[in-house]
């Protein structure tokens, strides 16, 4: 009798969309749980007395506020395109926001999901892909960092105005020390053409080793990181050299954030409890601090129940608290999403010569 030697092939690695679909999936799990949870330490009968004596008038504020969000997101791009000497209309580049956006409340990746929709859209829409790299990259880029402020002014405001003691004020005195810091980094980055380069290459080197030590399955290629980092340094070359340009798009992200503030604080007049404009900036910052930090599709959960805390730690009652910031859930993320898939499914499965392009650029 002959003997087969047994397989001891290595087992198969699962595919990457699939694990990247797993991800997601146990991602979304969570967010759901915490949501629950919050719902869960509400009353039931004062969340229903909140949510049935909504003023209905009101409510055009955040849907209305969520639009215009969008509008001056849309308007931001088409500035820098521009700028960069690309031309695309604005109901296309609004198209394209919608979508770019839904896919990052959709897969959250610190926004490169919707990077590379916009990369895929902005290519098959005739833009050069190193153009769109920079159109792409610099909107993410000068957004992430107006937002950085408006969180260093909310944590001030709350170490200021309110009395913290305890674990309380441990943490908020480190968050204010690192986005304090973070900030200044990046005017120092922006400004010192030597620092910047070295810094963007050691800190795609730290990228590549930390995703490769704990979560190898979703590491990217170092040549990847290398391209993203080199394309990230032309943007900011790009806006440098083009300041004048930059004012235009750089007002439009100021006002897209100062409106998306202005949703929060209409929620809370449509829940009849208005709240002076600095809880606002206090309860989006650590809201949206820690959405984007979680893995969480959207911060679901996550962004209601770290909201809700701060502004009952305000004196707002929690209830009403969640009613509001579920209001905001809805208006800014729910009704853009349910807007994008109804108008603009169609454009998720034109072309397919975009793909090798995005190779090519390095999305």
């Amino acid at each position: 009798m002959v003997v087969r030697p047994r397989d001891v092939s290595p087992p198969t690695r699962p595919a990457p969309s699939a694990s990247r679909t797993h991800l997601v999936s146990w991602a979304l799990v969570v967010g759901i749980t915490a949501l629950v949870a919050v719902l869960s330490f509400s009353d039931t009968r004062k969340l229903w007395e909140t949510a049935s004596t909504l003023n209905g008038w009101a409510l055009l504020i955040p849907f209305g506020g969520a639009l215009a969000s969008y509008v001056f997101m849309a308007l931001s791009y088409q500035g820098i395109a521009r700028a960069a000497g690309a031309t695309m209309s604005f109901w296309e580049m609004l198209k394209i926001t919608f979508v770019a956006n839904t896919v990052n409340y959709i897969v959250t990746t610190g926004g490169l999901s919707g990077f590379a929709v916009r990369m895929y859209f902005f290519i098959r829409s005739a833009i050069a892909p190193g153009t769109a790299v920079i159109i792409s990259m610099l909107q993410t880029f000068v957004t992430n960092v107006v937002l950085l402020f408006f969180v260093v002014l909310g944590f001030s405001y709350l170490l200021a105005a309110h009395e913290l003691r305890g674990f309380a004020l441990v943490a908020t005195v480190v968050l204010l020390a690192v986005f304090v810091l973070t900030a200044l980094l990046f005017v120092l980055l922006l400004f010192h053409r030597a620092l910047r380069r070295r810094t963007l290459f050691l800190g795609a080197e730290l990228a590549h080793w930390f995703l490769e030590r704990f979560v190898p399955r979703h590491s990217p290629r170092r040549v990847h990181i290398w391209r993203f980092q080199r394309n990230l340094n032309r943007g900011l070359e790009f806006m440098l050299a083009r300041k004048r340009h930059m004012v235009g798009p750089v007002l439009w992200i100021v006002v897209d954030w100062l409106v998306t503030l202005l949703i929060l604080w209409g929620a809370f007049v449509a829940v009849r409890h208005p709240i002076p404009f600095s809880f606002v900036i206090v309860g989006f910052a650590v809201g949206i601090v820690l959405s984007m930090v979680s893995l969480v599709p959207g911060g679901l959960g996550i962004m209601e129940g770290s909201m809700a805390a701060v502004f009952t730690g305000l004196s707002v009652p929690f209830e009403t608290a969640v009613v509001a910031v579920l209001i905001f859930r809805v208006s800014y993320y729910m009704m853009p999403m349910i807007t994008s898939v109804f108008f603009f499914r169609g454009m998720l499965v034109q072309g397919a010569h975009a793909p090798e392009a995005l190779k090519e650029a390095g999305a």
